[in-house]
């Protein structure tokens, strides 16, 4: 079996001085041009205090491992925001509208164009791709590969009336500018979640992660997966399913707790059931969610690599 150093060596965080510094950057980016950009391109009137930049994914979880290197960055602009309201009665929906009624005219294709021409002018002497999804800055000896998300601030909302106008889950709404597919996401709500149960169990539900990152960087070295099969996030909200007594005792006996618990919910029928860490969305529903059968065969994998002696 993985000894229980091994599994502690790839439980500890790696250093994250390069990813900060390519945050601050990109910040220093559009704080100093995003505003006359958006202006001078589309009219708008925005300020930097109308968006915010943060981080999204491992970097901002602290679920990296050593040889991640790709950093995800959120710009999340607030004076506009989309909203789901199919979950209110018609009343509240009334109310809702009596509120908020037009629409603006700044369109989030034009926002993205206005970020990647900040992002063009502070990095002028570097070759800047326009993805369909992010902005993709490459890396270099002071910063990491970097992938700008443009998107708007998105509401979810439950309930709606004028005592509970401030009460919804809080997302991001984008854009693919390729296929023009809407994606909704919930980054704080899962970044607030994975804190909540990482204190609760002492700093083991982070570890954990870790360890079955490095499982599947293992298994990729192996050539016995892919990356497709399982992506960082995918097994970051499996692990997320765990309740807080499987990570009790050592490395050795978590790691076979979340293997175990994992299988014995797929042979009761419980996995079709497991929600993404952001509280709102499942893990295995759609083709934009992860399938069972991948999820399997990767913990399938990692069950047959954890008896091996590395």
């Amino acid at each position: 079996m993985i000894s229980e150093q091994q599994l502690q060596t790839w439980a500890s965080a790696p250093a994250a001085s390069k990813f900060k510094y390519t945050h601050e950057e990109v910040r220093k980016a559009l704080a100093n041009y995003l505003p006359d950009f958006a202006k001078s391109n589309h009219g708008y009137e925005l300020k930097n205090e109308n968006y915010e930049v943060y981080l999204q994914g491992s970097y901002a979880n602290s679920t990296n491992i050593t040889g991640e290197s790709d950093v995800d960055i959120v710009i999340e602009l607030n004076s506009i925001f989309s909203y789901d309201i199919d979950q209110l009665t018609d009343e509240e929906k009334q109310t809702f509208h009596s509120f908020y009624s037009s629409p603006s005219q700044y369109k989030f294709a034009q926002f993205k164009k206005d970020v990647f021409a900040s992002l063009e002018k502070y990095f002028s002497k570097t070759t800047l791709e326009y993805g369909a999804k992010s902005l993709k800055i490459p890396k270099n000896s002071s910063r990491v590969n970097a992938d700008v998300i443009p998107a708007f601030h998105h509401r979810k909302y439950g309930r709606f009336t004028y005592y509970t106008i401030d009460q919804y889950v809080s997302g991001i709404k984008l854009y693919n500018t390729k296929t023009n597919d809407l994606i909704i996401n919930y980054p704080k709500e899962h970044k607030k979640n994975c804190e909540a149960l990482n204190h609760d169990t002492e700093g083991k539900f982070k570890d954990s992660i870790r360890i079955f990152k490095n499982f599947r960087k293992q298994l990729k070295q192996k050539d016995e997966i892919d990356d497709s099969l399982a992506p960082s996030y995918f097994i970051e909200n499996l692990i997320y399913n765990c309740p807080a007594p499987v990570f009790n005792g050592s490395y050795q006996n978590i790691v076979i707790n979340i293997l175990q618990n994992v299988l014995n919910d797929s042979e009761n029928g419980s996995l079709q059931y497991y929600k993404c860490a952001n509280g709102q969305d499942m893990l295995f529903l759609s083709k934009h969610t992860w399938n069972t059968d991948d999820a399997m065969s990767f913990v399938t994998k990692c069950a047959n690599l954890v008896l091996e002696k590395i």
